[in-house]
């Protein structure tokens, strides 16, 4: 594709180069190979299963070298909140208040009666954290409000809800949205949930409990006064990152093949997936990362089974990092052989992983001392999954990686080639789902930080359409943080409670016993 001088220009200023902008057109105009599942990881092949006994332990060893480490808590928390507005978003655009619009409505989009959508709606709100925030701006607005009939005043609280008028939630991150109410004056946010787990797990040897959240540039003024408010002797050590811009894609036409331009002619760049947040782990200069999403918090003292679950991953990483570091050091200073060989094999197949290559049994003691310096020495995740109980996203499998190697990884569904009968049916025969919740080691045995960029399978992307001033574009994000982007690390899954588990992806979750 030819470019101006201007184009040039620009995606110079975003950070990106020709080629990369070239391999993005090339992307979205020929796809992705859909991404090979092999089998499905579950308990015993590939998902860890501790007893009681072993989760002691490992809580246990956690607690005594906590001190050691550096520790960290990383939350992607930068996406507005309209997906989990979308349906009341649909229906304050779509629905007008009084009789005539009322029935339209109701037969335009085939909805269950109306009275009755209604007539639950406004018994539900009450139990939103924000409901109070809502009411008080509606007085101010409509002193009338509760003489309007049941339609008008289900409206007017969406109304007051999304738009800027009122709490403006359509527009503002997840993180910001009021998630809990304890009483009448102890109502949290997700980030003020998140700042809660913070403190009991994220304390290391830098002392302060310490988390980074990645954010928007528009959101930051607004994130150091929440942040302020919420910690104000700066008990925690809080900051804030950006998806960098030159991890932006571009976008092409979906009927022309042609780039999208803005209505100056401009190139239109947008954010590249959570996959970019692994510049922003780069940047992060810590032992081991906590990582969770931040619309899956608990609230109050069902945060404790938590806490103990993120200790006892921690404490399994910890175990690793440790017997990592001894076996690395053997392979790099004693040349072990024979028994203390079989040893560092042993510990490579059953405790990380590793699937060696065809031929690794023919090679001689310093070919396979060089295969496992290579295959060991990589960032290590520790990832706690969870028993699938239909919720949409992805799960863990055994997958070719990015050398065709069969290895551990967390695939979504949209990776995975469902019209074809084998690999449906693998899909089928998952039992568990990734909840987002990791622990991650991301330096070498030398204590240097790896370029995680090495370990990114460029190849499990996404491309997926997307509506552009009203037209039908194709967009690329890159490789999933979780997903691709960590491809090439060693993994470790472990079996965590359903209870650890309580994402709110549509704003009716936050109605469910463990919000409430």
């Amino acid at each position: 594709m030819d470019f101006s001088q201007k184009d040039m220009a620009q995606i110079q200023a975003h950070g990106l180069n020709i080629e990369e902008v070239q391999r993005q057109i090339n992307i979205l105009k020929k796809g992705l190979p859909f991404t090979e599942v092999m089998e499905a990881a579950t308990i015993s092949n590939g998902v860890v299963k501790l007893d009681e006994t072993a989760q002691q332990t490992y809580y246990d060893i956690f607690e005594q070298n906590k001190a050691l480490y550096n520790l960290q808590k990383f939350v992607p928390a930068s996406g507005a909140a309209t997906r989990m507005f979308k349906d009341w978003v649909f229906f304050h655009q779509n629905y007008q208040p009084g009789r005539h619009y009322y029935e339209r409505f109701v037969r335009q989009h085939q909805l269950k009666n109306m009275a009755e959508y209604l007539d639950d709606f406004l018994n539900d709100f009450p139990g939103f954290a924000f409901y109070q925030d809502v009411i008080d701006v509606i007085k101010a607005s409509l002193p009338d409000y509760f003489q309007l009939d049941e339609n008008e005043q289900a409206w007017q609280l969406i109304h007051f809800t999304l738009s800027e008028e009122g709490l403006n939630y359509a527009k503002k991150p997840k993180a910001f949205i009021k998630f809990h109410r304890y009483d009448k004056h102890n109502i949290k946010t997700a980030l003020e949930e998140h700042l809660t787990e913070t403190r009991a797990y994220s304390t290391g040897k830098n002392q302060k409990p310490k988390v980074e959240f990645s954010i928007s540039p528009q959101h930051k003024k607004l994130f150091d006064e929440l942040t302020g408010q919420a910690d104000p002797e700066h008990l925690i050590d809080i900051t804030s990152s950006f998806q960098k811009p030159e991890t932006d894609t571009i976008m092409i036409d979906s009927a022309t093949g042609e780039l999208v331009r803005d209505d100056n002619g401009n190139l239109v760049f947008r954010p590249g997936g959570h996959g970019s947040l692994i510049d922003n782990i780069q940047d992060l200069d810590a032992d081991i990362i906590f990582i969770k999403n931040i619309d899956n918090v608990q609230k109050g003292t069902a945060q404790e089974t938590t806490v103990r679950y993120k200790k006892i991953l921690a404490g399994y990483l910890m175990h690793l990092i440790e017997q990592n570091k001894k076996y690395l050091m053997q392979l790099q200073k004693e040349k072990p052989v024979g028994e203390a060989l079989q040893e560092i094999e042993n510990f490579a197949r059953q405790k990380m992983n590793i699937h060696f290559i065809e031929g690794y049994d023919t090679l001689n003691n310093s070919g396979k001392r060089r295969y496992l310096a290579y295959k060991l020495n990589r960032p290590i995740r520790v990832a706690g999954m969870v028993k699938n109980t239909g919720e949409p996203g992805g799960g863990p499998f055994w997958a070719k990686d990015m050398n065709g190697i069969k290895s551990l990884q967390i695939v979504e569904k949209a990776q995975i080639d469902t019209d074809d009968m084998q690999q449906q049916a693998i899909l089928n025969q998952a039992t568990h789902f990734n909840p987002v919740d990791l622990v991650l080691s991301i330096k070498d045995f030398e204590g240097n930080k790896f370029n995680l960029k090495e370990f990114v399978n460029e190849a499990t992307g996404f491309v997926t359409e997307k509506s552009y001033n009203g037209n039908p574009v194709k967009v690329y994000e890159r490789p999933g943080l979780w997903n691709g982007a960590m491809d090439g690390w060693n993994t470790v899954f472990i079996e965590v409670p359903l209870e650890t588990f309580s994402p709110v992806k549509t704003v009716t979750d936050l109605l469910k016993p463990e919000h409430q």
